[in-house]
């Protein structure tokens, strides 16, 4: 057997061991977690990766009958790596308690002499420690005697999944079926693109010659954005004079007029129905530079778009696109999304990017006399991307919302939301004009309530209650952000 260094020789033994049935395993666990091993504490690493194994193998501390595998990447092992050294347990002491007397002061030594103390004489002795103390023991025979070997799973106690090949499975980032590595065609491009990491591929079983891999299929080869023809310009216009209808053109500037007024905001991209390109058909808002949060009716986008007025104008080379790693929902409510990188903000990116504004307690209390309500978001048609609109609104009391029915089975609906309404009635959720299946939308598509400060600035109120799916909705509720119980979750996200 040829070893390449320590590690070498420790992964080819523990691969020998998995062959022979030696080690169980806790398979499809990600780089990080952590790992219920019962004997020690541990982290799910790739084998190559786990400094601390040599040193627990020369101890005797494990052994290739205790060393769990949890999984496998696409070029290595991966195994429940020991999160302490073996030899820093080693030189853990342990200290006596330390008797004292009204006479002397006698202190244990490692000499024969010993100390006896009889009725006749008068001394004072600190109580024994209480039971409990003794959890705190940590010499070598009280950590051997706490493990404990566990017992190999069988098929009759655990409930396997289907591995076979072609079955289907789903990964955190993306869904596919369980293939060979060198039978899964979107392996390497989606590496080499920087798309997903090694980490990232999760594994169905081993097989008898490679590993076999949930191989993703939904997410496309190819360039992630397709630029469609502009609203208002039909498929065959290229071939003829070009001629724009004046209600379309209209709404593009104005579009292009409210960009700057809202860079805190994005458009979340969901592949299309062929798989080969993006809608962005859903808003989010910046609430850090890593931190997004939209409505949880937007289910799992692959990234967001900055700075474009007009969907129809993305360009996959030229525009500032975010990928998306990791969804937080809140309450079935919310869902605060989070990016594989910080954002650069200002003038440090194209889009010139900001972190949100959100409105005060005060703003909220004196919102009936003071200002005037928007909701804010990038428009939905049949199939097709459209352009940034802004819709003046108007509060309403919260039992003209009672009716709504909760088909995002929203919890604790009405307890921390705002009650509105368009206030150009149906007229403002008619399609953008005659020629485009754009229209607002806006209780679908995550639309941002604002609230437009008497010197024309403005603040974020909140997001798109999912409660409905009619882009015809006449009355609904926003998701207020200024409840003390969101801001715990928040604050909470941002720890991890």
């Amino acid at each position: 057997m040829l070893c390449r260094g320590k590690s070498g020789c420790v992964s080819a033994l523990i691969l020998t061991s998995l062959s022979l049935g030696l080690c169980q395993g806790y398979f499809s666990l990600e780089v990080g977690d952590p790992c219920p091993t019962p004997s020690y504490r541990s982290r799910c690493q790739p084998v190559d990766d786990c400094e601390t194994l040599a040193s627990h193998l020369q101890t005797g501390r494990l052994s290739l009958y205790t060393v769990v595998n949890c999984g496998y990447t696409s070029r290595s092992e991966k195994i429940c790596c020991p999160v302490e050294d073996a030899h820093t347990l080693n030189r853990i002491e342990v200290t006596s308690p330390v008797p004292s007397t009204s006479s002397t002061s006698t202190t244990t030594t490692t000499t024969s002499t010993t100390t006896t103390t009889t009725s006749t004489t008068t001394t004072t002795t600190t109580p024994p420690p209480e039971d409990w103390l003794s959890l705190f023991q940590t010499d070598r025979e009280y950590v051997e005697a706490s493990v404990v070997t566990s017992q190999r799973a069988s098929r009759d106690s655990v409930g396997f999944r289907d591995t076979s090949e072609g079955a289907e499975c789903s990964a955190p980032l993306y869904e596919g079926q369980c293939r060979a590595v060198s039978k899964c065609p979107s392996v390497e491009p989606l590496l080499q693109q920087g798309r997903l990491r090694d980490e990232d591929f999760t594994t169905c079983r081993d097989g008898t010659h490679e590993e076999i891999i949930c191989c993703p299929l939904n997410l496309p080869l190819q360039p992630r954005v397709q630029s469609g023809p502009r609203l208002g310009l039909p498929s065959d216009a290229r071939d003829g004079p070009l001629s724009e209808d004046p209600q379309e053109a209209a709404v593009i500037a104005r579009a292009d007029a409210l960009l700057p007024h809202y860079r805190h905001l994005g458009a979340l991209a969901h592949p299309n129905a062929a798989f080969d390109g993006h809608l962005h058909h859903c808003s989010a808002l910046v609430l850090t530079p890593q931190l997004l949060l939209s409505s949880a009716g937007c289910e799992r986008p692959s990234h967001a778009v900055f700075g474009i007025a007009d969907m129809r104008d993305v360009d996959a080379d030229e525009d500032y696109l975010a990928d998306i790693v990791r969804l937080a929902p809140y309450r079935k409510d919310l869902a605060l999304i989070r990016l594989q990188d910080p954002l650069r903000l200002g003038r440090l990116s194209s889009a010139n990017v900001s972190v949100a504004p959100v409105c005060s307690q005060y703003e909220l209390t004196r919102l009936q006399v003071s200002g005037r309500l928007v909701a804010v978001a990038w428009g939905k048609g049949n199939d097709t991307d459209c352009p940034l609109y802004e819709m003046a609104m108007r509060l309403r009391p919260n039992w003209a919302c009672g009716d709504l029915p909760n088909y995002g089975g929203v919890l604790e609906l009405g307890s921390s939301h705002l009650c509105v309404e368009p206030e150009n009635g149906d007229r403002a959720l008619q399609r953008f004009s005659n020629a485009s299946s754009c229209a607002a939308c806006p209780s679908v598509v995550g639309s941002v309530l604002h609230l437009v400060r008497p010197g024309g600035t403005r603040c974020v109120l909140g997001i798109a209650t999912p409660t409905s799916t009619e882009c015809e909705a006449r009355i609904m509720y926003y998701t207020s952000l200024l409840s003390a119980q969101f801001r715990r979750f928040v604050e909470q996200e941002q720890r991890q």
